[in-house]
């Protein structure tokens, strides 16, 4: 099996940690080498929060090339924006479409640059995970809901997503669950 690669970025306060922390828990209860690495940057302040999670047969970095990357999981559309660089022709790049203004747009005329206008790539999935969410009762489990959509494409079953999720999270499972089968489905519809 050749090696996943898959980084999950956001904003502080989203759960970019829990949600890299559960696909990293359903690669181990597979057998798989797993490796993680996140930067928290100012997070509790709504900074930049990102994390890359490496599963296969053998690992050896925590980190990998920046042309390595199979999916990415962005959790707000700037950050979707902001590691663009690291797509390349067999990404799949999925992004909720919540925006959240940082400062330093807050005092220039430039608009908020969105990931249908900033990114042309065939692969390219925009949900609008938050607001479905909320349907949901629970802005906080978008998270399960964008790796819910992550797993779409990949093979875990639900059941280990419920195992992961039942070691890392202690409120809100059914709310949780719901938001996971929410998202698998909302890429299911953009795919076909």
């Amino acid at each position: 099996m050749k090696n996943i690669n898959i980084l999950v970025a956001g904003v502080g306060g989203q759960g970019i940690v829990a949600a890299s922390d559960i696909i990293a828990d359903m690669a181990l209860s597979r057998g798989y080498d797993v490796k993680k690495s996140e930067i928290h940057g100012m997070s509790q302040r709504g900074g930049v929060v990102s994390s890359f999670v490496r599963f296969g047969e053998k690992v050896y970095s925590p980190l990998p090339f920046r042309d390595d990357i199979d999916y990415i999981l962005c959790f707000e559309e700037m950050e979707a924006v902001r590691w663009a660089d690291h797509i390349n022709d067999s990404t799949v790049v999925i992004v909720n479409s919540h925006r959240i203004k940082p400062a330093t747009l807050s005092g220039i005329k430039e608009g908020y640059p969105g990931a249908k206008e900033s990114i042309q790539h065939p692969k390219l999935y925009v949900i609008d995970g938050t607001a479905e969410a909320k349907k949901l009762g629970n802005e906080k489990v978008v998270n399960s809901l964008m790796v819910g959509a992550l797993n779409y494409f990949l093979d875990f079953k639900d059941e280990e997503f419920y195992t992961a999720l039942s070691r890392r999270v202690k409120k809100y499972i059914d709310e949780n669950r719901s938001a996971y089968i929410k998202g698998k489905e909302m890429v299911k519809h953009d795919v076909l």
